[in-house]
Order: structure tokens, then C-alpha cells, then sequence
């Protein structure tokens, strides 16, 4: 498999704290891998490095062979790389295909007089991101609640709105921070669906995940953080039964 990311003994210093002490892992081509620790373990601020919204105090981070640290976030998405955050962050105000519709203009190259204009290439690129929304809303589960208000959705489906949007600004790598925070059972069982699909559509994923059944049953790879540290990597059953990992995080009776 080609490698999409590769994270190369990153180190983040804030002050006299160390958050991250020489992670390294890569992430390869069309898989579903998990970073998961204990909070404070350093996972959030590993994404904000990865995303441009952190700068590295040592270290490399590579997408696609080429070396993006150091580069601005709006770069980065341009690059192929999208992300959603913990706390969902829609447009309230807007409908639920609005929303996705903001994702798909990132890629809008009509000009502004064109738009202003109302013609006819502009007219054509709307009906086409129009088209496209509604394509990632099927995709999703969202199609019969496309032009209900946003903010008026069920926190699940809010979840699922949020990922559409991202995969709105076609990304070659997508970044999940929590998606199952705050589900219940049945919904969390619904997203674990939905990253399978998106694994399946050649989209590769990399998400943090406090849920342990939702990184266990859909990833193919894990890393384990703690303290900064990435102490364990490999398939689910692999770090199931790492004895650090257990020792550290699952905790003695985890899985047994």
C-alpha cells in the first residue's frame, strides 16, 4: 500500500510542557486508522499539527510524498486534506444542503463578475454544486431532510451533515475528531457504517476516537497515545492485547 501521511518524531512543545515527544506513524492508502489515549494524551494537538493550525517544535509531517508542516491550514485542505472537530460547526442559519453546498464551493473556480452576472457558466457551476450537495446527501442517509434548517436536525444526523461537508471539498484524506462523541449505541453504530463507506469509496481515514467499540470494529490500524507518546501500533485484536496498552488505557479488565 502507498503511504498517504506519514507523522516523523514530531515533537510539540508549549513552554516547559511537552504534548508530543517523537510520534511516528504513518497512514496508508484506502484505510480506516485510529488515534486513541487517554485525554491529554496529545491527540487533538497531533490533528491541529497535522492540519496546519499548530506549528511542529521538531519533526516532519508528509501527505502524498511531500512535506506540508509549516504550511497555512487553507493549504493544506487545498492539498487534499479535510477535517471535522469535536464540537459540531455548521451553519445554523442555512439548510442542511446549504451547508454542504459551502464545502462544494471551495472548489468553485467561476469568477466573481460571472456570479455577479448570472451567467450562464455561473448558472451551470451552481446547478452542478447543487447536484453534487444532494449526491453526498444520499450518500449520508440526509436526502428527505436536505432543505430543513440545519441547527433543527437530531445531534446524529448534525454528525452526519458535518462529514458530508467535508467530503464536499473532495478529499483524499479525511480527519475525524470524535465523531461518536455524544451518540448513542444506535447512532454510533450508524457512523461506523457510514466510515466504512467512505473507506470503500477510496477515501482514506484517520480519526481520534474515545468510543473504543467504534475504533475496534471499523479500523484497520490503531496507534495508541499516552503522555505525547505513541506506546502501541497495530490491528485492533494486536492492541487489545498489548500489555501497555492495557495497562495504560483499556485497563486491566478491557476486552477480556
Amino acid at each position: 500500500m502507498e503511504k498517504i501521511l506519514e507523522v516523523k518524531n514530531i515533537a510539540k512543545s508549549f513552554g516547559g510542557l511537552n504534548a508530543l515527544t517523537r510520534v511516528s506513524f504513518c497512514v496508508n492508502e484506502g484505510q480506516v486508522k485510529a488515534l486513541i489515549g487517554p485525554n491529554g494524551a496529545g491527540k487533538t494537538t497531533l490533528y491541529n499539527i497535522i492540519t496546519g493550525f499548530e506549528a511542529i517544535t521538531t519533526g516532519e509531517v508528509l501527505f502524498c510524498g511531500e512535506r506540508i508542516d509549516g504550511l497555512k491550514p487553507h493549504v493544506i485542505a487545498a492539498k487534499g486534506i479535510a477535517r471535522t472537530f469535536q464540537n459540531v460547526e455548521l451553519f445554523s442559519s442555512m439548510t442542511v444542503v446549504e451547508n454542504v453546498m459551502m464545502g462544494c464551493h471551495t472548489h468553485t473556480r467561476v469568477g466573481l463578475v460571472a456570479s455577479a452576472l448570472r451567467l450562464t457558466s455561473a448558472r451551470r457551476r451552481e446547478k452542478a454544486i447543487l447536484e453534487r450537495a444532494l449526491e453526498l446527501l444520499d450518500f449520508v442517509g440526509l436526502t428527505q431532510r436536505a432543505y430543513d434548517n440545519s441547527a433543527g436536525l437530531p445531534f446524529g444526523l448534525q454528525r452526519h451533515l458535518e462529514i458530508a461537508r467535508a467530503l464536499a471539498t473532495a478529499p483524499k484524506l479525511l480527519l475525524l475528531d470524535e465523531p461518536a462523541s455524544g451518540l448513542d449505541p444506535t447512532e454510533s453504530r450508524a457512523l461506523g457504517n457510514l466510515i466504512c463507506k467512505i473507506r470503500d469509496r477510496g477515501i482514506t481515514v484517520l480519526l481520534v476516537e474515545h468510543n473504543m467499540d467504534v475504533a475496534m470494529e471499523i479500523s484497520d490500524e490503531i496507534v495508541v497515545l499516552n503522555y505525547g507518546t505513541d506506546i502501541a501500533q497495530g490491528t485492533p485484536r494486536q492492541i487489545q492485547n498489548n500489555p501497555a496498552v492495557i495497562s495504560a488505557y483499556l485497563g486491566d479488565d478491557a476486552y477480556a
